[in-house]
Order: C-alpha cells, then sequence, then structure tokens
C-alpha cells in the first residue's frame, strides 16, 4: 500500500464529523479575543491525512481541508522550507525535484483554502549556500510568490538569549500579516515550524502587536496509554525522526493525569516556556501553558467510537509501515515496527 492510500472501512470506529466540529471549535476558541494573533503550527500532512484515516476508520483524511475552509476568510498561511533541503534537492516524490514538488503543493494549498502561502526559507548559511537559495527564491517570485528568509541560528534551541536579540531573531525581516489565524505548515519534518512561529511572535512583540503560539494535531492520542496501537502506529510513522511519543511529566505534575505527548513537543514547550517569559507580557495566554499538552488543538480522544475497530486497523498500519521501511531499505525503521506490532498485538 502507497502512504497515500486510505481504506474503505465498513463499519464506523471513529466520529470524523464531531472531530471535524471539535477542532474548528477548538481553533475559534482560542481565537475569541480578535485582537490577538494566533500562530498556528500544523504538521507536514496539512490538508490531506491519510495515516490517520487508516488508523481511524471513518476519519475523514481530508478533515483538515474542511476545517479551513471555513475559515479561509480568516487564515494566511507560512509554508516553511529548510535551506538545507534546497540544497540537497530533497526528494518527496522520486519523479519531481523538490521545487517542482513544492510548486506543486502550492498549487494545491490555493486551490482548496483560496489563500495564497507566503515562502519561508529557514536557516540559511549565507556563506555556504545564498546563490543557490537565491535562485529557488526566484522561481517562486516569479511566480508571485512572496519569499521571506531566516537565518541559520547557531546552538538552536540552546541560545535562547542570543536568540532574543538583534542578532538573530531580530535580524530577520517581519512578515507583515494582516490576519489573525496564521497558518504555519511546510511539506517535510524539520522544516522549522516552530522557530518561525517564535520568530514572528518576538517580532510581532517588538512592534506591539500582540501573538500567540498553538499547534494542531491529530496524533499521538494524548488520552490513551503509550503502548495503545494508535500510539504505536504513530510511533512507527516517526520512528525515522528521531522523536519518541512518551509520557508528559509536566502535565502529569500540574494536573495529576497522565498524557502522552512527543519528545519534540515537549523540547518546544520548555522553549516556550522560557521564550514567553523573556518576551510577552502576563496576559499572553502562552504563559498560561503548563505543559506540552497545554499547547495542542488535539480533540482526537472525543471522537473514538470503537477503540476493539481502531487497536486493529492501528496494528494493521504498524505492519505496512513496516514492509513501507523494508521497501526502501530502512531495516532499522522495520525491526522498530515489529516491535510495535509485537506491543500492539500483546493483548489480544
Amino acid at each position: 500500500m502507497n502512504k497515500n492510500d486510505t481504506i474503505d472501512f465498513k463499519e464506523l470506529g471513529f466520529d470524523g464529523e464531531k472531530y471535524i466540529e471539535l477542532q474548528k471549535n477548538q481553533i475559534l476558541d482560542r481565537m475569541a479575543n480578535m485582537s490577538w494573533r494566533l500562530y498556528l503550527e500544523i504538521w507536514w500532512k496539512f490538508l490531506r491525512d491519510t495515516h490517520a484515516s487508516r488508523c481511524l476508520p471513518w476519519y475523514d483524511p481530508e478533515s483538515m481541508k474542511k476545517i479551513f475552509w471555513e475559515l479561509k476568510d480568516k487564515i494566511e498561511i507560512l509554508f516553511c522550507v529548510n535551506a538545507e533541503d534546497i540544497i540537497s534537492d530533497k526528494k518527496i516524490w522520486w519523479s519531481t525535484t523538490y521545487s517542482e514538488y513544492l510548486e506543486t503543493r502550492f498549487m494545491v494549498i490555493e486551490r482548496n483554502t483560496w489563500v495564497k502561502p507566503i515562502l519561508v526559507i529557514n536557516n540559511i548559511d549565507i556563506a555556504n549556500m545564498f546563490d543557490l537559495v537565491l535562485e529557488f527564491e526566484r522561481k517562486f517570485q516569479k511566480k508571485q510568490y512572496r519569499v521571506f528568509e531566516r537565518y541559520k541560528i547557531q546552538w538552536y534551541p540552546y541560545n535562547l538569549n542570543s536568540m532574543l536579540s538583534e542578532n538573530w531573531f531580530g535580524a530577520d525581516d517581519h512578515i507583515p500579516l494582516t490576519k489573525n489565524l496564521i497558518i504555519v505548515t511546510s511539506a517535510t519534518p524539520n522544516s522549522w515550524k516552530f522557530s518561525c512561529c517564535l520568530w514572528q511572535i518576538y517580532l510581532d512583540n517588538e512592534m506591539w502587536i500582540r501573538a500567540w503560539y498553538a499547534k494542531f494535531e491529530t496524533f499521538p492520542i494524548l488520552n490513551l496509554w503509550i503502548d495503545h496501537p494508535s500510539n504505536l502506529a504513530f510511533q512507527a510513522a516517526i520512528c525515522d525522526q528521531n522523536d519518541n511519543v512518551i509520557t508528559d511529566e509536566y502535565h502529569k505534575n500540574e494536573y495529576k493525569q497522565e498524557c502522552v505527548s512527543t519528545e519534540k513537543d515537549i523540547q518546544a514547550f520548555e522553549i516556550l516556556q522560557k521564550f514567553a517569559k523573556e518576551t510577552v507580557n502576563h496576559k499572553n495566554y502562552m504563559i498560561k501553558y503548563k505543559s506540552s499538552v497545554d499547547m495542542m488543538i488535539n480533540c482526537t480522544w472525543m471522537c473514538i467510537t470503537d477503540d476493539d475497530l481502531i487497536k486493529k486497523a492501528s496494528s494493521e498500519e504498524i505492519l505496512r509501515r513496516k514492509e513501507r521501511y523494508k521497501e526502501i531499505g530502512d531495516d532499522n525503521a522495520a525491526r522498530k515496527c515489529e516491535m510495535y506490532y509485537q506491543k500492539a498485538t500483546q493483548e489480544e
């Protein structure tokens, strides 16, 4: 099975309509004060999530498209690219170049949201890659896309004091925006979306524009345990990205409730905590975040209607991931998937 394929489930295991409504309302709740600007980070499966549709029977793979179509008058889109992917001409589909793939993605986003994305090129090393990046920029500028540059931050994310200065965040151009919901997305992982959000919030704050951050997610399913098959299927999907599903100890200590998150999201929360204390006033909603779970807009767990069916579908997805990794020669990821499958099926 191709990773973009879906499955026609006959039985209902997930209330897809309820999910769309809950996620949309969560976004609107966080936008209740329209004088604030919300930067909403979304993973690279923007507009179509086939992984979720295979693990959650009757999840609509185009849920995000439907949510943001209803909000299209309120949004602008920042599309992040890692400059290193430009230099390596990262292959997403074997038949296209990186720039061709992105051009296609931009057209899909415009067609489905009526919003023209803004290209943000992150992690630019002026000394070693500027000419190639400039050539890449011009391709998109010729198609009337706005393009902005962000430069490499040494020792990110461990040098917050340096980041919050005129030499780092302050050296990048501020992107002028007019809407209050800013979708920050990308084509691939590791495109510096989170850094882009912090950079804009920092510069907004310098201009007396009140702004804050949240993240839109479907997985991991926060209120289910780490070894639940749906979370193991998600772990299988990201096991080649140096990330893991773990317990959010911040949430557990603050609320006496065990929830899961990912290592990268917990790291992002720790950075955001320090960032918020240094850059925003006490009224900013980010100050209220006590855990990575608090950052999330994630109502997946509320929409499960048949847990047994979801366990079965998720276990089967782990096997598909295993075969996919074997096809591309990633034996280490394939071995991990076998381990996840054994955990997912040990209750049966």
